[in-house]
């Protein structure tokens, strides 16, 4: 849920003092990466953050952060919501996609670096109070963006301690413009203005100097003594009298601020002081106070330590140091009844469509039976992404109240592991278990049963997600024999069209033969429950692994089924994914008009109700399928719209995307753009453990290779993709790349039989032969040369070419003709001429088929 207000940017009604040298030192930010503010409380960061935003001609994204966002969704999600209301060219659903795609929140920065990089004016983002994030993976996602940010992309973070951030290495790099206390303290001048612009007494200078000294230009402090002096009968002995620490100086003054109000405005500040932001409503609803707008008007014109979240200036914040002070001072007067004003407080929150907040406030007056009510009718929603916000308040209510309600235990536990809290899950984990066995509280027998089975079920999909698969199947078989309808958490943390982590992780993308073994248990478990969602799922990735073992009538069937259900359940995300395959496997039978109706269709339903991502995933498989068969205007379609660059950071779930991006480049010849772009996705691959992927990248890098007349090097990597796909029993991998693959099979088995080729891995020629069969012929085209052609190559043209067949590189060619590299190169522009052909690969295929050797 976005709050507005959090992407507001504070405005006071004081008249500042403009402090042209702060201004100046946040200008320079604009040449660097990162700008720090670190000071503690009260030295006016944010006003002067909030001034100088003001002052520039561009807009700024801000958001305002508080310990809520402490949730690694929630925090994402607010910065993107403010970069998409700063600057609306920016593409906040091609970011936002990635947030269920990839749990980890990798694939989310990835996508928000190229999200920035495509913005073309110079961009400002700013984290005020980052001192309140803590979550360590959120951490790791602005590190991991500071070391990537576009040059016209400037971080402004204000925080009250220094951030664990590799601020060390961004200063090495002059990324770094950073100002501390001693900055921010006023100066002499600055202090003499101030108490000009603020002040309608006259001091001496000589107390204007007392002031500047015994404050040391502490903003918060200097504000204080400003409202305090207004009514002091004796100014020049209050300055003297001020003393001691930051924490005395504002204690006395806060003291003398509070005392000069109205009984009824002290009771109100003292009330509202529980509130994180307020506005009339609320407040009267905590103080019983019905001029509470009122007040807050009043206390807004005053200046008094009131900030305005929003432009109509109807909510509100207390400035922190005061509010902090207030909220002591009102558990010192009322140390029984504050949590009366939290109560009513998140009843009036929770009435008016504020839940989130009301939890917290039920929380904070350990009302755990309201807030645990709340938060068990939010749970779906939050399992959709915010499950550290579920994660914290789950673990502030009792373990003893949780234990009488199953589901909800079982649903701390689930958000424990799905926010990264993986060792306080498993605590919680056993923790409950030795409880049950203990039986030293037992539960109802039904309730008991209930828990047994959860914890099953955790267990079950815990083991699956960590892909320890054979566990998936131990736990998941426990699970139903105590639970046979199945029917917990179905299709838990998916978003609104029916995605969720879990739809990412295949068995077959990790191993075949694995999958084999596990696929058909898994289905036999879970095919009687009534989660039919994760059902559909099983029979997606049986599918999938059919289909790559060349099973096509048994792929079609089960992906049938897959697709029936998601249509059933109106799981769009199912159903798309299912249909594509269905299409694709239309399409490699033959079937085109089937495959392309089954296209049609899903275009009808994306156009009906817009979904970037599925729209995504439709149209990088119409381009797939078009690069396959050599249409390039679904190609071209997709590139235009997709607006993928070999730069890019590249999110891990959107591998096959720029796996395709390099077969277009390295087709339009841009090797320098594709070879590195394929290094990085095999990197990826083998970091992340997806062997299906590799094997189709190393494919696709031995083509690229083959492209570049590297053919020795391209045998090599060819022979590593065949070394993996043999045991796992491959197909479809190589044979869906056609006649490209098939030329490139040719020169492989030719070399290993007339013993050109060492093998270094072990690939049985048998396998490599039976993937060329499945490969159709090439067709030929006008202009290729045919078997009556006549062929004249001069007799070191022929030498050239036996030379090339061998897999000699240009230059081991020249040493071993002793002749130069450039003689060589124009003997073979010769050949390729001769031939009518483009490259190397092409040039030795041709030659064989007219038996030039």
């Amino acid at each position: 849920m976005i709050i507005a207000t959090k992407l507001h940017i504070p405005q006071s009604r004081s008249e500042l003092v403009v402090r042209s040298r702060l201004i100046h030192r946040l200008h320079e930010g604009l040449e660097r990466t990162l700008t720090l503010i670190t000071a503690p409380a009260g030295y006016g960061k944010t006003t002067l953050l909030g001034e100088w935003a003001m002052t520039l001609e561009k807009p700024v994204a801000w958001v305002s952060l508080d310990q809520g966002d402490n949730d690694r969704m929630r925090f994402w999600a607010h910065t993107i919501a403010a970069l998409k209301q700063a600057y609306p060219s920016f593409n906040e659903q091609a970011v936002l996609r990635h947030a269920v795609e990839d749990p980890s929140g990798v694939s989310l920065i990835a996508a928000l670096v190229n999200g920035l990089h495509r913005i073309s004016q110079t961009t400002v983002l700013v984290w005020d109070d980052f001192h309140h994030i803590e979550e360590e993976s959120i951490l790791k996602g602005v590190t991991y963006l500071l070391e990537r940010l576009p040059p016209h992309v400037h971080l402004y973070l204000a925080s009250r301690n220094s951030p664990s951030l590799p601020l060390s290495r961004i200063r090495a790099g002059n990324g770094l413009n950073q100002l501390d206390t001693s900055d921010l303290r006023f100066a002499p001048d600055e202090t003499i203005e101030f108490f000009a612009k603020c002040s309608y007494m006259e001091l001496s200078s000589e107390d204007i100097a007392a002031v500047q000294k015994k404050t040391e230009g502490w903003a918060a402090a200097m504000r204080l003594a400003i409202l305090s002096l207004h009514e002091h009968a004796d100014p020049a002995s209050l300055v003297w009298k001020m003393a001691g620490t930051e924490r005395d100086i504002s204690d006395y003054f806060f003291d003398e601020v509070l005392a000069r109000q109205s009984a009824t405005m002290q009771k109100f500040l003292l009330y509202t002081s529980i509130l994180d932001r307020m506005k009339g409503e609320l407040c009267q609803a905590v103080t019983g106070i019905a001029e509470s707008h009122a007040f807050l008007q009043q206390l807004d014109e005053e200046s008094l330590f009131l900030v305005a979240l929003d432009e109509r200036r109807e909510w509100y914040r207390y400035h922190h140091l005061f509010r902090q002070f207030l909220t002591a001072q009102l558990k010192i007067r009322e140390p029984k009844q504050w949590k009366t004003y939290h109560m009513a407080a998140g009843k009036w929150l929770k009435e008016n469509g504020y839940p989130h907040e009301a939890v917290d406030h039920y929380l904070a007056a350990a009302c755990y039976e309201q807030a645990l009510s709340l938060v068990e009718e939010m749970t779906p929603e939050l399992m959709d992404k915010e499950w550290t916000t579920l994660c914290t308040w789950l673990s502030a209510i009792p373990d003893s109240l949780l234990f009488t309600r199953p589901m909800m235990l079982l649903t701390k536990l689930a958000s424990q592991y799905m926010s990264g809290h993986v060792e306080a899950a498993t605590d919680g984990y056993w923790r409950t278990i030795r409880r049950l066995d203990e039986d030293t509280d037992p539960l109802p027998p039904e309730e008991a049963k209930t828990l047994h089975a959860g914890l099953a079920f955790l267990a079950a999909f815990r083991s699956f997600m960590d892909r320890d698969y054979e566990y998936a199947v131990q736990f998941s078989k426990e699970y139903v024999e105590k639970h046979p309808k199945g029917d917990f958490f179905i299709g838990f943390g998916s978003d609104g069209d029916g995605y969720h982590p879990v739809w990412d992780i295949y068995v077959s993308d990790d191993s075949l033969r694995l999958a084999e073994q596990v696929l058909p248990p898994l289905l036999s478990i879970w095919s009687e429950t009534r989660n039919v969602l994760f059902v559909a799922h099983l029979y997606i990735d049986l599918g999938k692994m059919h289909y790559e073992r060349n099973r096509l009538v048994d792929a079609e069937k089960v992906m049938r089924q897959a697709y029936d259900i998601g249509r059933l359940y109106d799981n769009r995300s199912l159903a798309t994914i299912a249909a594509l395959w269905l299409a694709r496997i239309a399409a490699v039978q033959g079937d085109e008009e089937t495959s392309n109706h089954i296209l049609r269709e899903l275009a009808q339903q994306t156009s009906k109700k817009p979904n970037p991502h599925l729209s995504g995933k439709i149209a990088w498989f119409r381009a797939m399928q078009g690069w396959m068969h050599g249409e390039e205007k679904p190609v071209k379609r997709w590139l235009r719209k997709c607006g993928l660059r070999f730069h890019d950071e590249i999110p891990v779930s959107m591998i096959k995307e720029y796996d395709l991006l390099v077969s277009v480049l390295a087709e339009q010849g841009k090797f320098e753009e594709a070879a590195p772009l394929i290094e990085r996705l095999l990197f990826m691959a083998r970091e992340t453990g997806r062997q299906s992927d590799r094997i189709r990248l190393l494919v696709r890098k031995g083509r690229l290779l083959s492209l570049q007349g590297k053919v020795a090097e391209c045998m090599d990597v060819l022979e590593e993709a065949l070394a993996l796909a043999w045991p796992e029993g491959y197909i479809r991998t190589f044979v869906d790349e056609g006649a490209p693959v098939g030329q490139l099979l040719d020169h492989y088995i030719r070399l290993r039989q007339n013993q050109h080729h060492r093998p270094s891995h072990k690939v049985p020629l048998s396998y490599v032969k039976r993937l060329r069969r499945l490969i159709p012929q090439v067709e030929r085209k006008v202009g290729t040369p045919h078997e009556g052609t006549v062929v004249v190559l001069t007799a070191r043209e022929q030498s050239v070419l036996r030379l090339m067949e061998t897999g000699m590189s240009n230059k081991e060619i020249a040493l071993k003709l002793n002749v130069s590299l450039a003689t060589v190169k124009t003997h073979i522009n010769n050949i390729y001429g001769k031939l009518q052909s483009k490259n190397r690969l092409q040039a030795l295929e041709r030659a064989r088929t007219l038996q030039l050797f």
